[in-house]
């Protein structure tokens, strides 16, 4: 019996699988090489795609740190456990040295396609996606913002609102309470396994900065793709959002169908609860 329920799952895994991965190239979009960043760290690569529409200059600040090579050699030397892996510098007069940002936590309105969730959101009065990354926006308010979800990427910063500078983290577990306090600039699309894999250290000493003798993981090099050269540069597409294969994707994650659920879910989402689907760009020439 207990075979007969794992292929079962089985079952209804793969065929989301094969939704999220295949489909015509009109149903993908390419990443621009500028801002595709991959991390690599001890465990393997993690692949991160930046945004600048919705922050611009977080992006090409941390975009010219990464070209420099300010990151490698550096460790993720703050990590709690459902909570963020925070990287950089750690030395607070070191990290003074450098230009402080002016936060882009959210935005006004703007045209930029979006896909509606389709069902409320806790946090704000719609979510949905835009270009695959999750958003929150509000009529009233006449604001839109990037989300705290699992694989964000955001810049950490001090009391102020506008202290950030090199210090960034990734999202372990999502945190939609920070949604609009901190600018998330990016998301993890592929390797968020080595994020998770990460040394923790523990949150009631120093606020989770893991103490000596243990050291966080290594940071063994941050590179955009453009900086590589073209033939060993990675190529990635994001599903296009919105779009019809787009929204098959999430009814496939919304209505469960599988034999395993004699007690049918409820057809609700969360926004964190899943990720645009991204995938390695087809070679063309096969």
């Amino acid at each position: 019996m207990f075979r007969a329920l794992i292929l079962s799952t089985l079952a209804g895994t793969l065929s989301s699988t094969t939704l999220a991965h295949a489909g015509p190239d009109k149903d993908w979009r390419p990443v621009p090489a500028e801002r595709l960043l991959i991390l690599t760290l001890g465990s393997g690569e993690v692949i991160l795609e930046l945004n600048d529409d919705f922050a611009p200059a977080h992006v090409a600040q941390f975009s010219q740190h990464v070209s420099e090579g300010l990151y490698d050699g550096e460790r993720f030397y703050r990590v709690i456990d459902g909570f963020v892996a925070q990287a950089g510098l750690q030395d607070d007069e070191v990290v003074e040295e450098y230009p402080k940002l002016t936060n882009e936590n959210d935005r006004p309105l703007s045209d930029t396609p979006f896909a509606p969730l389709g069902n409320e959101d806790l946090f704000a009065p719609e979510a949905g996606h835009m270009a695959g990354f999750p958003v929150a926006r509000d009529a009233e308010l006449g604001r839109e913002w990037l989300l705290h979800c699992p694989g964000a990427l955001a810049m950490a910063r001090d009391t102020d609102p506008d202290t950030g500078s090199t210090e960034f983290y990734i999202v372990l577990d999502a945190q939609r309470y920070l949604d609009r306090n901190l600018t998330v600039f990016g998301r993890v699309l592929s390797g968020m396994k080595h994020v998770q894999a990460l040394t923790r250290g523990d949150m009631s000493i120093a606020g989770g900065v893991i103490q000596p003798p243990a050291q966080g993981d290594l940071i063994i090099s941050a590179k955009l793709a453009s900086d590589m050269p073209e033939a060993e540069r990675p190529s990635w597409e994001v599903m296009v959002t919105p779009s019809d294969r787009f929204e098959d994707f999430k009814t496939s994650k919304r209505v469960r169908e599988e034999a395993f659920f004699y007690r049918k879910p409820p057809e609700i989402l969360d926004i964190c609860s899943f990720s645009t689907p991204a995938r390695p760009a087809p070679d063309k020439g096969e």
